[in-house]
C-alpha cells in the first residue's frame, strides 16, 4: 500500500518543528506515511510495533529512531485499555540550514549523516539520553537557542557508532514510485503556484485524471481535500511571511493566493487558532525576549 504524504507545518519564525503530543492510539493519528522533512522521534510513553520501510519492530518507551527524508514509518501500539501514548518530535527540512550548507566543511558530516537516516537510524545508550534532554528542550525554547540545540544533537548523533540502521541493506527510498509520482507533481504544482488561482480540475487534468478520481486519489493519499491542502500550504506562506518581512498583511494575504482579506483571516484563524496580526506581534515578542 502506498502510504499517505503528510504536509508538515512549520511555524513562520522557526526552520523546523520541535512538538510534544500525547493521544490515545497511534492507530488513529498515525497511519503508514512519509513527508519530506527529517524526523527524530522520543517513544515518552506507549509500545507496539514499529513499522519503518522494509523494518517490523517492537517499540517500547524510551525509544529514539531518526527517519530520512520521504521514509515511510508508522507506529501501531498494543490495543491496551486505557494506555496513553507520548511522543517528543523534531522535524526539519533537507536544507534547513541553506542549501549551500553540505558543500561547506562543517557540513559534509552533517549531508553523510542525512543520507544514512534514509535507512532509518536507532539510536541507544549514553548519547540518546542526552538528546531526548536536547529534545525537551528544543520543545521549550525559541530562536539561536533553539537552534543550537539541534545543531548538538546532530553533532552527537555523527559518530556510525552512536546509531544503527533499521531497513534492510537493499532498502532505497523512490517516493517518485508512491502513488506513480503524481504527489510528487502535485506538490510541486502548488508551491509553484501559491500566489495564483488554483483549480483542482487544471491540477487533475495535469495528471490526466477527470475531477471525481482526483479528489479520491487526493483524498486516499493525504487523508485531507485538496482545498484543505492548499489552504494548509497558504497559511504556511502566510506564517513565514509575517514573521520575516514587514509586509502589511493585506499584502501578504494577496501574496499567498487569497482574493480577500476576510477570507484569509477566516482560514489563518481556523489553522492557528489565533489572527495574522496577534500571531505577528507574538513572534515580534519573543524576537524581543
Amino acid at each position: 500500500m502506498d502510504p499517505r504524504l503528510e504536509t508538515v507545518q512549520l511555524d513562520g519564525d522557526s526552520s523546523f518543528r520541535a512538538l510534544h503530543f500525547s493521544c490515545e492510539s497511534f492507530r488513529e493519528d498515525h497511519s503508514w506515511h512519509y513527508h519530506p522533512e527529517i524526523e527524530l522521534t522520543h517513544i515518552v510513553k506507549g509500545q507496539g510495533v514499529q513499522f519503518v520501510g522494509d523494518s517490523v519492530a517492537r517499540f517500547k518507551e524510551g525509544d529514539l529512531v531518526m527517519l530520512g527524508a520521504g521514509l515511510p514509518h508508522c507506529w501501531v501500539d498494543d490495543d491496551v485499555p486505557g494506555q496513553n501514548n507520548e511522543l517528543v518530535v523534531i522535524q526539519f527540512g533537507q536544507s534547513f540550514l541553506g542549501s549551500q550548507f553540505p558543500q561547506m566543511p562543517e557540513g559534509r558530516a552533517v549531508h553523510a549523516l542525512l543520507q544514512r537516516s534514509l535507512r532509518g537510524l536507532d539510536c541507544a545508550g549514553p548519547v540518546a539520553a542526552e538528546i531526548k534532554e536536547l529534545m525537551w528542550e528544543m520543545v521549550e525554547t525559541t530562536g539561536l537557542s533553539r537552534l543550537g540545540r539541534l545543531l548538538r544533537v546532530l553533532e552527537l548523533l555523527l559518530p556510525n557508532q552512536a546509531t544503527k540502521p533499521l531497513t534492510s541493506d537493499l532498502y532505497q527510498i523512490d517516493t517518485s514510485e508512491f502513488h506513480g509520482g503524481r504527489m510528487t507533481r502535485v506538490v510541486d504544482y502548488v508551491t509553484a503556484h501559491l500566489g495564483q488561482e488554483i483549480k483542482q480540475t487544471d491540477v487533475a487534468q495535469k495528471l490526466g485524471m477527470n475531477p471525481q478520481s482526483f479528489s479520491r486519489f487526493f483524498k486516499s493519499s493525504t487523508g485531507r481535500t485538496f482545498v484543505s491542502f492548499v489552504n494548509v500550504m497558504r497559511i504556511m506562506e502566510a506564517c513565514r511571511l509575517l514573521v520575516n518581512t514587514k509586509q502589511d498583511i493585506t499584502e501578504i494575504a494577496f501574496s499567498c493566493g487569497y482574493g480577500n482579506l476576510s477570507n484569509f483571516n477566516r482560514h489563518f484563524r481556523e489553522l492557528k487558532e489565533t489572527t495574522p496580526r496577534e500571531y505577528r506581534e507574538l513572534h515580534s515578542q519573543r524576537d524581543s525576549d
